[in-house]
């Protein structure tokens, strides 16, 4: 069984929290569906799974996170939630140093129960890739599935057959349970705050925001939402602008920059891969520079995805 395109799948691995402007949003969650909860068929769960990639790049937000461990192997991580805050999809995927090369990993979750209904991996070896496929309902295994090619090209015409598992019983893709341990245990990592962010930007990061950044004189911070809006604060909090989000332009030297405006005012951010020390000498990533109704402002920021 075949739910959606595995092109499109790993195109949409790394799609930011998405949602409607700021301006329209109040309109957007009023009419927008998301997927339902999903019966205990592994034709539902396949509709259901396709739904929630199709509106992963305009309907969800995502959190990330590096350095996950899983076994022995280090792991980026990406959780995809809807706009009620309930996970939908988790990414595992190898990074950094692999002992033995950890296989990319989508784990859906059901929209009400939380519970894992599908697990799909590709395993890539010397010689050919791999897709696995696993369908729970009723805190059981309703189907498996496995198809191989020589490559991820291939593999897209490649024919499913039964899996048999070569660690069965004690394969975790075979236990529920086991699943939704492992899903915990991301989701926990994934919400935590880090403790290279101050507590402004982890609450930003929490929010879906893609980058932030902060100076002094006249106070200022800024949250960038992607597909939603961006955030600015002036004068220590005592002033909020929210603006339509705008789309990312590269800038001189690899630099991220953002123009946007709303009735009376106007915004530009750009965010340099220079590393900056702010006031109380902490070293960041990034140095920012806003653009502010014609008045320039810069301070220090990071990347949060």
């Amino acid at each position: 069984m075949k739910p959606y395109s595995l092109f499109f799948l790993l195109a949409i691995v790394f799609t930011a929290c998405a949602g409607p402007s700021s301006e329209k949003e109040a309109v957007a969650d009023s009419t927008q569906k998301a997927p339902a909860a999903v019966s205990s068929t592994p034709t539902d769960i396949s509709t259901y799974v396709g739904d929630i990639d199709e509106k992963a790049g305009s309907d969800y937000c995502l959190l990330t996170l590096h350095d996950f461990l899983n076994g022995e192997n280090s792991n980026g991580a990406v959780a995809i939630f809807n706009n009620s805050g309930q996970p939908l999809r988790l990414y595992l995927y190898p990074e950094g140093d692999q002992r033995i090369k950890a296989p990319q990993t989508w784990i859906y979750l059901d929209s009400l129960s939380g519970k894992p209904v599908m697990l799909r991996e590709i395993v890539e070896s010397e010689n050919n890739v791999t897709e696995n496929s696993f369908y729970y309902g009723n805190d059981s295994v309703l189907q498996t599935e496995t198809r191989a090619a020589a490559d991820l090209a291939s593999l897209e015409k490649a024919a499913f057959t039964g899996y048999q598992s070569p660690a069965a019983p004690s394969d975790y893709r075979l236990q529920p349970a086991e699943v939704a341990k492992l899903v915990e245990k991301v989701l926990a990592a994934v919400k935590a705050d880090r403790k290279d962010l101050s507590k402004a930007a982890n609450i930003v990061r929490k929010d879906g925001a893609s980058h932030w950044g902060a100076g002094n004189e006249p106070g200022w911070s800024i949250a960038v939402i992607p597909h939603k809006k961006i955030v600015l604060h002036m004068n220590y909090d005592r002033d909020k602008y929210e603006f339509p989000i705008s789309d990312a332009q590269k800038g001189d030297q690899e630099a991220t920059e953002f123009s946007t405006n709303i009735k009376g005012h106007t915004l530009t951010a750009k965010f340099e891969n220079k590393r900056c020390t702010d006031d109380a000498d902490i070293k960041h990533p990034m140095t920012v520079t806003i653009l502010f109704d014609g008045k320039t402002y810069q301070g220090c920021g990071q990347s949060l995805f």
